[in-house]
């Protein structure tokens, strides 16, 4: 089944609920087995974010359950992508440095790695990747093939010696996710989150 059906559906879900036609909610189960497991992360997300089963405070492992239902349920539409590298990427989506970092919870000078191709792709897991690769609306694919693209921006110093410009042009090491997650001076809470994807 397609999209559009499932969506149509999904539609037809939320006309009976707000008739309180269970009957038709059931029905709607019953007539498309092979929805069911969408449906019921559907309806599970849908009474999750109604302002009655809203609650004061959201744990943070189960804000990070309702993010996955809700992504399951609400697939992001992937958008073409015309850039060769991460920060082409951030720049077509038209956000700053701080606004992307902030967005991905992530410090500055991780995401800084990430466009500067300093972190190594085979370190990231597949929700970590994921994830970074939703946020702009991409697929995990495509996020990495823009992270090997990316390179350091190099600037020219006509003052540095000779050798000093040979060691600039290997440029710096590159390294884990996890390495540079402990290195940044994010919050404790934000490095945790990424380390459990």
């Amino acid at each position: 089944m397609n999209s559009k059906q499932l969506q149509q559906i999904k539609m037809a879900w939320l006309a009976a609920e707000e008739a309180g036609d269970m009957q038709t909610k059931l029905a709607l189960l019953r007539d498309h087995p092979d929805l069911q497991e969408a449906l019921i992360d559907f309806a599970a997300a849908y009474h999750i974010t109604s302002p009655a089963g809203a609650e004061p405070e959201i744990l943070p492992l189960s804000r990070r359950a309702m993010q996955s239902a809700l992504q399951r349920v609400f697939e992001p539409q992937q958008v073409a992508v015309t850039a060769s590298n991460l920060r082409e990427l951030r720049a077509q989506r038209g956000l700053s440095l701080v606004e992307t970092a902030r967005g991905l919870r992530l410090g500055v000078d991780v995401w800084k790695k990430f466009e500067d191709g300093l972190i190594e792709l085979a370190s990231l897991g597949e929700r970590q990747l994921g994830r970074l690769a939703s946020f702009f609306q991409i697929t995990g694919e495509q996020f990495g093939t823009l992270l090997n693209g990316s390179q350091p921006a190099f600037t020219l110093n006509r003052r540095q010696t000779a050798e000093a410009a040979r060691r600039e042009q290997q440029g710096p090491a590159r390294q884990s996710f996890a390495e540079a997650l402990e290195k940044s001076t994010m919050a404790p809470e934000d490095k945790q989150a990424w380390l459990e994807e």
